[in-house]
């Protein structure tokens, strides 16, 4: 077998230069002061490794369809062997490659990483973490069940906000009047098909900087204050002191250990939650998104009514794009944290903001809800007029607006709507928010059947 194999070798050698390449990667030298802190990078490939093979295993038992998703996923959790196990790293990993992401992305703002040369690295990096994000919120509605379809009813309707291209994002994120079928097609096609492709196109270009680069110095002896025009020689010096990358890559290995040992107890200890199949007319239930986006479900609450877009649309914008341009307005000197005050202070206050608003959207409780109050006012109202109630639960307005103490409070209270306005009025706005009012934060229901549009005017015009 050992002639076969160096043949083999020696066939490749002679083709591709197999032993100078693998040489000049795992030997190539690592600048001086290289930590535990810089195998994050690696740990966050690991992980998206380990989503991609968990999330084949569940590609090939899942079905994107309302009427077989749930069954599907009751199916592999049940049925399959190792299914509930598998599906419990996938949906526990989705989590910690968040938390990992996201610190490795601080690790390299606090180290000054993003400074000269590697301003594109940093940029790539950003875009990684946002592909990461759109991962759990695509994610969010394959399970179908009530949790999955209510965080998307509020999760669309959010984007809907969104000035000037709100009404576009919604509908094709949504692709009807409600979430249904097409909705769940284009989550699944771009959770399966067109994120993981764009993911591992940033994922190589952003190994081949780093790779080009050098990996980024700890900020001391000497890193910490150092300008452009010496960068070059003192990283070149530093480098003859480190270590080489095969060193390092045992301490990355040592670091995905634990990682892979932490999934697989928590997929054996913790059941994945799941709950009931999704019910387009209940009335009853509270959404609630995953923990990871806590404080922008929260920052809602901070800017009601025509000022939602300032905290769906505009506090997200202004944080990407600092975050995009950080590397080429902060063009100082220090790479230290405590070089950059300002830099520092701005990122401590995002953060400590961050996790106030986490902490409130995880304690906060649940808003009340209507019971058999409502089961009550239901059975009383006229055919028409209970109609119209169905289509405002249908469409998950409650997802925005508080009607009789339930609701949240995102948008108007419309408990006493009909006081003033009539129902034409009603059904124009409905039917194109900003032809009424054009600061209007509200998406268009153009899709919305007429004869649903006059139920649904008709009853907000009743309620005085």
């Amino acid at each position: 077998m050992a002639p076969r194999l160096s043949r083999l070798l020696d066939w490749f050698q002679e083709r591709l230069g197999t032993r100078e390449q693998l040489t000049c990667f795992l030997y190539r030298r690592l600048p001086e002061g290289t930590t535990w802190w810089h195998t994050l990078g690696s740990a966050a490939l690991f992980l998206i490794l380990l989503q991609t093979l968990t999330g084949f295993f569940l590609a090939f038992y899942y079905v994107p369809s309302p009427e077989h998703a749930y069954d599907s996923l009751v199916y592999i959790q049940n049925e399959i062997p190792f299914g509930r196990y598998v599906r419990g790293l996938h949906y526990w990993g989705a989590s910690l490659t968040v938390v990992v992401v996201f610190f490795h992305l601080l690790r390299v703002f606090f180290m000054g990483a993003y400074k000269y040369p590697r301003e594109l690295s940093w940029v790539v990096g950003v875009f990684l973490f946002l592909l990461v994000m759109l991962f759990g919120f695509t994610g969010y509605l394959l399970p179908w069940d009530q949790k999955a379809y209510w965080a998307t009813v509020v999760g669309t309707h959010i984007a809907g906000t969104a000035p000037l291209v709100g009404d576009y994002l919604w509908r094709i994120l949504q692709g009807g009047a409600t979430v249904g079928a097409r909705t769940l097609g284009r989550f699944y096609a771009a959770h399966v098909l067109i994120l993981p492709v764009v993911l591992y196109a940033f994922i190589l270009v952003h190994l081949s900087m780093v790779i080009y680069q050098g990996i980024a110095p700890t900020p001391r002896r000497g890193f910490d204050r150092i300008r452009k025009e010496e960068y070059d020689r003192l990283y070149e010096a530093s480098k003859g002191k480190g270590e080489t990358f095969f060193e390092h890559l045992l301490r990355d290995g040592v670091v995905a250990l634990p990682l892979l040992l932490l999934l697989v107890w928590m997929a054996a200890a913790w059941k994945v939650p799941m709950e009931g199949v999704a019910d387009p007319t209940d009335t009853e239930y509270v959404p609630r998104p995953e923990w990871y986006f806590y404080f922008l479900f929260e920052l809602l609450w901070q800017f009601p009514g025509k000022w939602i877009p300032v905290a769906t649309f505009y506090i997200p914008l202004a944080a990407v794009l600092l975050l995009l341009l950080l590397p080429f307005f902060d063009r100082t000197a220090g790479r230290s944290p405590l070089k950059r005050p300002l830099a520092s202070g701005l990122a401590t206050a995002a953060l400590a903001a961050i996790a106030f608003l986490t902490y409130q959207g995880a304690t906060a409780p649940p808003p009340p809800k209507a019971g058999a109050a409502l089961s009550r006012e239901m059975a009383a109202l006229p055919p028409a007029l209970a109609r119209g109630r169905a289509v405002y639960d249908a469409q998950g307005c409650s997802a925005c607006h508080v009607l009789k103490g339930t609701g949240t409070a995102a948008g108007p209270d419309l408990t006493r709507v009909g006081a003033r306005r009539d129902a034409e009025w009603l059904k124009r706005f409905v039917r194109d928010p900003a032809a009424v009012k054009p600061d209007s934060a509200m998406p268009p229901y153009t899709d919305l059947p007429a004869e649903d549009l006059d139920a649904l005017a008709r009853y907000l015009a009743s309620l005085k």
